[in-house]
């Protein structure tokens, strides 16, 4: 039947835009797009991780984090377009030959996603292709799935949830295990002067928020909160660190308006896309980081600035309550609440000699419950209990 993946007793129809795409009998065809590396010394590899997006979002950044760790303990293929530095990443059609020869040494490889388009990839591999496979997700989603991906996650043979609320909405939890931060990577600087200059960035302290430029993130809301605050703050400078994509290019041009109609536009930054390799610079840079999201399924952004020695002012989503404490490094509002954003950012504000003290507060607690050594470990020990199940 064309079109339809079975799995167990089910059958999913792929949607059209999946069907145009995978075409079986020209799968290297297609496969081909991707990274290409030899398969010699791969094949002993029991260990499949995912990363199949274009760009390198904020759940590639997770991954990318968490790969030399993992892999210290377990070898691992990354499955990815985009190259890392511990690891070699390999094309689906590599990946699609090492897993259709037998696991040496183990029952069956691990397949581990975190993606809708990697836990199909995973399923025609293991259904259609009879690869040797058991399919783990990691899921952050605080809200009921929509019909396709909740056939996609009941056919995963094991789910690990960022937190407790995020494990209500599926089901096979085997794990819950909250996102780390590689706190090598991101740790606060000497000189936060020096840190603003390498960005341009004038004034005295740097208040930023990072990512895309869309409602969902809260963009407006911290745009119009600075709008009430920076003419009181004259030592601020707001960074907006990110881009929109082409469906929110009007939203970003209606808040360069609203900024160029309050006469802010030198105290309000568009730094657009910050790459990867500089992030951790650009954290270390600020005085206070903003998360004003409306909805937020884990939220690595406000754990890095932590990390990085910096206080956070967070809506009450994703992870957010559980790593910062009102008072000691940051505070916390309401969603989509701009009185109560204001209110907990001014009382930061007007008290700037607190702020290293609140981001050392804020380096500890992501260094003693946030850290990626700790997730590498508890998820190796997930694959780690899934092959002694089957022993």
């Amino acid at each position: 039947m064309s079109g339809v993946v079975f799995f167990g007793m089910a059958a999913i129809r792929l949607p059209a835009y999946v069907q145009s795409d995978v075409r079986f009998d020209t799968f290297s065809t297609y496969c081909a797009q991707f990274v290409e590396v030899e398969m010699s010394d791969r094949e002993d590899l029991n260990l499949v991780v995912t990363d199949l997006h274009r760009r390198i979002t904020g759940v590639g950044a997770t991954v990318r984090t968490l790969i030399p760790y993992i892999a210290s303990e377990e070898p691992l293929a990354l499955v990815s377009p985009h190259p890392h530095a511990a690891v070699k990443s390999i094309g689906l059609w590599q990946a699609f030959k090492m897993c259709a020869k037998l696991p040496r040494g183990k029952p069956f490889r691990i397949w581990h996603v975190r993606r809708n388009n990697e836990m199909l990839w995973g399923l025609i591999f293991k259904h259609l292709f009879r690869c040797r496979l058991k399919l783990v997700m990691t899921s952050c989603a605080l809200r009921r799935h929509s019909w396709f991906p909740r056939k996609l996650l009941a056919a995963m043979d094991a789910i690990i949830a960022t937190s407790d609320d995020a494990a209500g909405f599926v089901d096979n939890v085997v794990a819950t295990i909250p996102h780390g931060v590689d706190c090598d990577r991101f740790r606060p600087c000497a000189d936060k002067t020096r840190a603003m200059k390498e960005f341009m960035i004038p004034g005295t302290y740097g208040i930023g928020i990072c990512g895309r430029v869309r409602p969902e993130k809260g963009t407006d809301l911290f745009v119009d909160a600075m709008i009430q605050l920076l003419p009181r703050f004259p030592d601020f400078t707001a960074c907006i660190a990110g881009r929109a994509s082409l469906e929110f290019e009007s939203f970003q041009r209606g808040l360069k308006k609203k900024i160029a109609a309050a006469g802010l536009e030198d105290r309000i930054m568009w730094m657009g896309e910050i790459d990867y390799e500089r992030m951790p610079r650009f954290h270390a840079a600020m005085g206070l980081c903003v998360a004003p999201a409306r909805y937020e399924g884990f939220g690595l952004v406000p754990l890095e600035a932590m990390a990085s020695g910096v206080p956070v002012v967070a809506s009450r989503t994703g992870c957010y309550p559980d790593a910062i404490i009102p008072g000691q490094n940051g505070d916390l509002f309401p969603c989509g609440d701009l009185a109560a954003l204001v209110t907990a950012l001014q009382h930061i504000m007007s008290a700037p000699e607190r702020l290293s003290a609140m981001g050392a507060a804020g380096c500890q607690q992501v260094q003693q419950h946030f850290s990626a050594r700790s997730e590498a470990d508890r998820i190796v020990d997930v694959y780690q209990g899934i092959w002694q199940d089957a022993a």
